[in-house]
């Protein structure tokens, strides 16, 4: 499959690479439309990325295309997004669904082969099924939405309309 790979440091070059194959609980998703983050920019550019070679790109959606599980087969041909922060479920932020928190995570793009690819392989716990009318390039915009909505959900307008932050 076709790829941008980056290998280093303003390093990045659209060549041919092994069409992952998903391990257990994962699927494979065929990407239908990527968005560029503005941390992508400067991990391909001026920083780099945890491992090198990698593929860029955690804002993406697209189609399952194969799954680990034949009892997962119900996904393939399903139209989703992708949640790219990829918990370990096993320190104890994790055990309390606080996966934001999670110290030992990953993260497509940036420490596994993320979006800026044809295929890429996840954990089927980390894909949202689509409804008809959400277009894949919407849907590669839920992971900068979702940074929207909560920085929105942690507003509030105090008497004598001042604007807090909760938790700052």
């Amino acid at each position: 499959m076709k790829a941008y790979n980056l290998h280093g440091i303003n390093n990045i070059r659209f060549e041919e690479v092994d069409k992952p194959v998903p391990n257990t609980d994962e699927v494979l998703v065929k990407v239908m439309a990527a968005g560029v983050c503005g941390s992508d920019i400067p991990r391909i550019y001026k920083t780099g990325a945890h491992v090198h070679p990698i593929v860029p790109g955690h804002e993406f959606a697209g189609i399952v295309d194969s799954v680990s599980d034949e009892n997962d087969s119900y996904m393939i041909g399903k139209r989703v997004g992708i949640f790219p922060l990829i918990p370990c479920m096993k320190c104890p932020q994790c055990k309390k669904r606080q996966y934001e928190l999670c110290r030992n995570y990953d993260y497509l793009g940036s420490r596994s082969d993320g979006g800026f690819a044809e295929y890429v392989k996840l954990p089927g716990m980390n894909i949202i099924e689509l409804p008809e009318n959400v277009s894949y390039e919407a849907a590669a915009m839920l992971e900068p939405m979702a940074v929207a909505v909560h920085a929105i959900r942690r507003v509030t307008i105090n008497e004598g309309d001042k604007i807090v932050i909760s938790g700052l």
